[in-house]
């Protein structure tokens, strides 16, 4: 199972009032929508109680200008019945839904995250997501603390200032969402490779082998400072 990227930014907002729609949404008809498999159909009916679509943010509900590429970004809250949520749910809602998502996840001990994926939908209606980020954990609403919507001109810098909330690194000077994305991507995967080969290292016992290794992993740290920098 893929787990959930975790950063210490913040996530939960405040919404305006007329950005409200508070609709339950059947989950039937989320995984139907998905064509779900008996096993994703089997993980929304345990992992998951109730889906609410929340909010509902667009040019008309924000008063802001809409833009062609994310017209509206829905948050939906989701209540679970345990503590487990698989991404693949995640996914599957993200691929029945023609618009970004922002989710508000509840525990059953009250435990509450935001997470969200960076979902760009083609012109011929494809998507594709991202992994998802998340954003610390919640201890209850007594500790919610919820922050004011940051300022956008349009719908796309404010969908892309909702998800670089949740993002370990920072937007750099020049560079656009996508390339923050595929910045973000990149550095997953030279970590993943930068265990094992450190693995590789500890494991072996030859010198000749252990200073190529070596120099292997001297590249993946100057490529790791390189994209985090």
């Amino acid at each position: 199972m893929e787990q959930l990227t975790t950063n210490s930014k913040k996530g939960f907002f405040k919404y305006p009032d007329n950005t409200r729609v508070n609709k339950n949404l059947p989950k039937t008809k989320l995984y139907e929508q998905a064509n779900a498999d008996t096993k994703l159909k089997e993980m929304f009916v345990t992992q998951i109680e109730q889906i609410i679509w929340a909010q509902k943010l667009s040019a008309q509900t924000l008063n802001i200008e809409a833009h062609k590429d994310v017209t509206e970004v829905q948050v939906f809250e989701i209540k679970l019945k345990g503590e487990q949520l698989n991404t693949e749910v995640l996914q599957a809602i993200d691929k029945a839904i023609p618009h970004p998502i922002v989710f508000e996840v509840k525990t059953t001990t009250k435990k509450q995250y935001v997470t969200a994926c960076y979902k760009a939908i083609g012109v011929n209606g494809g998507v594709s997501l991202s992994e998802y980020y998340q954003s610390d954990l919640s201890l209850g609403e007594e500790n919610l603390a919820r922050f004011e919507l940051p300022v956008a001109l349009n719908t796309k810098g404010l969908y892309e200032q909702l998800l670089a909330s949740l993002l370990p690194y920072d937007l750099r000077e020049n560079e656009s969402f996508p390339q923050l994305i595929h910045r973000l991507d990149e550095i997953k995967s030279l970590e993943k490779k930068q265990q094992q080969v450190n693995k590789k290292l500890s494991n072996e016992k030859q010198f000749k082998n252990k200073v190529t290794i070596n120099a292997e992993l001297k590249q993946i740290k100057q490529r790791l400072k390189q994209l985090t920098a």
